[in-house]
């Protein structure tokens, strides 16, 4: 019995991992998709739109200069005059050799002067001071970077614009002047045929000769060896980013066909609007008989799996993101409102806090073979994860664990694998982060169907996590987000 489940885990852990390598795999060629199509139709292929502070690198100003939402725009008004910097967020890098026309929208309520200043982390930070003019009556401002009086704000030698991971406007306006700013966007002047240059295929084992192919390409096409985790996927399109900012980077044997961003908006408000009616209607008029707790499993869960899988939770959550996530949440407290005290039940014995706490000392045994040094946390983060730890623990092991058993015909088996599986596919598609959350909620349904319990097994979540971010997070594990938040 022990060794089938044990066959079962490895199994799933390892459909685990080529599901969440599909899914990165599709999210790469859909991002050089699109990215070939914005350079194949002569739009920016790096634009900041700035309309809430947020977009700003620490939402605000460097320097004395307050900083505002206005509509589809920002307000950057000066306090005393001095000059003042605006931080553009980078992604990855920049290529301001290939793509070195910077484009701004604003406008400004007094006259004044605008300075650039770009840096690669490598490098002296280098400073345009004076890059171009404010006047009252410009819209547009069209700066070719190449032009321009570079200086080392370290007076060490300063090269020509090249690949930059910052990114800084400098103001100086009057005091008490408002800047405008509504975009930012850099642009070539160069032709991008990629059609011409070669697919270059990396091998598994040393890729430099075939990186020595791409030469000064400013945008080289990449395909990534195969049979690659998604960790060493991501982690090899960071290096290769890192020296050509704009390289189409796909799946092996993959090729990028131009296709421009679409929206499917309105369809998924369609389906979210009737999710939630539908849950509406199961609340009110709970279905009987052997139906029942499948559709209570599936009202609770298909929220939040297809804000996760679908990829819908990006780097800041939207309102359709909140009601999907919300509405499943919620239909679960309500479906269980008569049993919310199960939520905080004590244990009956000390023995049902040790038993969930097991899972620490292996995560302080990875720590110590693939970690590093234990980072310190924010006090504020830690407390906040121990209420969604146990949030998350309520609904797995008392609302879905027990509707899988019920499905199950009370086989305690099945019932904590489908458990586990739903807890790993909502961390979809961090490849490393559902193997490891699938085998610690084995091991936390096994606790739970002895205890009854909740709490200790929160306790032990919030524990094993914040250790796992605090020492794993860069080595065996690139980072605790999901959904397509694990891109950034």
């Amino acid at each position: 019995m022990l060794a089938s489940y044990v066959l079962a885990a490895i199994c799933i852990c390892a459909a685990l991992s080529w599901l969440a390598a599909r899914i990165t795999s599709a999210r790469l060629l859909q991002q050089a998709d699109q990215q070939l199509a914005r350079v194949e139709s002569d739009q920016p292929l790096w634009q900041w739109h700035l309309r809430k502070p947020r977009d700003l690198i620490a939402g605000r100003a460097f320097g004395h200069a307050t900083v505002t939402s206005d509509a589809d725009t920002l307000s950057i008004t000066s306090i005393d005059g001095t000059p003042f910097e605006l931080g553009l967020p980078v992604d990855w890098a920049l290529d301001l050799a290939h793509w070195p026309i910077l484009q701004m929208q604003l406008q400004s309520s007094a006259a004044g002067s605008l300075g650039l200043l770009w840096g690669s982390g490598h490098t002296s930070t280098c400073l345009a001071a004076t890059a171009s003019v404010l006047t009252p009556d410009a819209r547009t401002l069209r700066i070719n970077l190449r032009g321009l009086a570079w200086q080392s704000v370290a007076r060490d030698a300063c090269t020509s614009p090249g690949i930059a991971q910052m990114l800084r406007l400098r103001v100086q306006i009057p005091a008490h002047a408002t800047l405008r700013l509504a975009s930012v966007a850099l642009l070539t002047n160069e032709p991008m045929g990629h059609a011409q240059n070669a697919a270059i295929d990396l091998p598994k084992g040393d890729i430099q000769p075939a990186l020595a192919l791409a030469q000064n390409l400013p945008m080289p096409l990449f395909r990534l060896p195969e049979g690659l985790s998604v960790e060493a996927m991501l982690t090899l399109r960071d290096q290769l980013r890192s020296h050509w900012p704009a390289a189409l980077i796909v799946p092996a044997g993959a090729m990028p066909q131009p296709a421009p961003r679409t929206s499917h908006a309105t369809a998924s408000w369609f389906g979210c609007i009737l999710y939630l009616c539908a849950l509406v209607w199961l609340a009110l008029r709970p279905v009987k008989g052997a139906l029942r707790p499948w559709l209570e499993i599936t009202g609770c869960l298909l929220g939040p799996l297809w804000l996760v899988i679908g990829l819908n939770w990006g780097l800041y959550p939207t309102p359709l993101g909140v009601l999907a996530f919300g509405g499943g949440l919620a239909y679960a407290l309500f479906i269980e409102r008569r049993h919310l005290p199960r939520l905080w039940r004590w244990p009956a014995s000390g023995r049902d806090w040790l038993r969930p706490l097991a899972t620490l000392p292996v995560a302080l045994l990875l720590i110590a073979l693939h970690g590093h040094r234990l980072q310190p946390l924010p006090l504020a983060h830690v407390l906040t994860y121990f209420g969604w730890a146990w949030l998350q623990q309520w609904l797995m092991l008392v609302v879905l664990l027990r509707r899988f058993e019920q499905v199950g015909h009370q086989r305690a088996a099945l019932a904590i694998v489908a458990t586990a599986v739903a807890f790993a596919l909502l961390h979809t598609p961090n490849g490393m982060l559902m193997q490891l959350c699938f085998v610690a909620e084995l091991w936390w349904g096994w606790c739970f169907l002895r205890s009854r319990s909740v709490l200790p097994i929160g306790v032990a979540h919030a524990l094993a996590a914040l250790l796992v971010e605090s020492g794993l997070v860069g080595g065996l594990v690139r980072s605790l987000e999901v959904s397509a938040r694990f891109f950034f």
